[in-house]
């Protein structure tokens, strides 16, 4: 069985279609794709699993799935709504924070139709330059997709404060740990961020109430359960992918950090 990782193939990476739209994929089982995925659902009813989290589908509310997530939808036959695809290429900036790492939440706001008025407003307007294909259609749709983008940006629930110094520093740290996971010492992380592990220790127990390196331990064991979720690969090429020294090690971590071996926790993920 192949990894289901689907993409977007065009060099036009941006893409609307209804929720309940007929895609080439099974979205009821477990997935991953190499975009950003964004739903809009006017009617909820059901339920998603991002990345092992459930969240109830809520009437009014928007969600986000990026890529690399693990991603299922079991949505009631009236839910539905718009969704819009993208990648990275279709940004002019890269700094939209709903997009990155750090921020944890794939709700974006729930219950509120005014904003689901709003952006469904935005994603027909791009539907409809698309449809044009005028000259600059590709052009003109990308400007809207940000402008999207800068809204969600504004009523992102849980808005963070605004940005200092000390938050980038902790928010770099968490795209490198997404990178490297194990593959770099707490001291070399510090390098790259031009500080000392001392000060990065201070830092992210600040701002993520943790430490460097239980915050690396918990994306490794995320990014574990994307493996066993998929049954493609052994245990022994999951432990050897991770710098693990021998398949007991990987076990014993795992079973460390969450109080199951991994066969127990791989049923545990495929019965979600």
């Amino acid at each position: 069985m192949n990894i289901p990782i689907h993409n977007l193939e065009a060099s036009y990476n941006i893409n609307i279609e209804p929720i309940s739209y007929n895609n080439g994929y099974d979205f009821n089982t477990i997935h991953k794709h190499n975009y950003f995925e964004i739903l809009f659902f006017e009617k909820g009813g059901g339920y998603q699993l991002i990345d092992f989290d459930n969240i109830p589908i809520k009437n009014n509310s928007c969600y986000i799935v990026k890529p690399k997530q693990v991603h299922l939808i079991k949505r009631f036959t009236e839910a539905d709504g718009l969704l819009i695809q993208f990648t990275n290429e279709m940004l002019f900036t890269n700094t939209f924070s709903l997009l990155k790492n750090y921020s944890k939440s794939s709700i974006i706001y729930e219950n509120d139709l005014n904003l689901t008025k709003e952006f469904f407003i935005l994603l027909n307007r791009i539907l409809n330059i698309q449809r044009s294909k005028s000259e600059y259609f590709k052009e003109k749709s990308i400007h809207l997709l940000s402008t999207l983008l800068y809204s969600l940006e504004e009523n992102i629930k849980d808005q963070d404060k605004e940005k200092n110094i000390v938050t980038k520093k902790a928010a770099k740290f968490i795209d490198l740990a997404d990178e490297f996971i194990t593959h770099k010492s707490i001291n070399e992380y510090a390098k790259l961020l031009n500080i000392s592990s001392k000060k990065l220790t201070q830092i992210i127990k600040k701002e993520l109430n943790t430490t460097p390196l239980k915050h690396i331990h918990d994306v490794l064991i995320l990014n574990i359960k994307r493996d066993l979720a998929f049954k493609e690969l052994s245990y022994k090429e999951i432990a050897y992918n991770y710098n693990f020294d021998s398949p007991s090690n990987f076990s014993l971590f795992v079973k460390k950090q969450t109080g199951l071996t991994p066969s127990e926790l791989q049923k545990k993920l495929l019965t979600q």
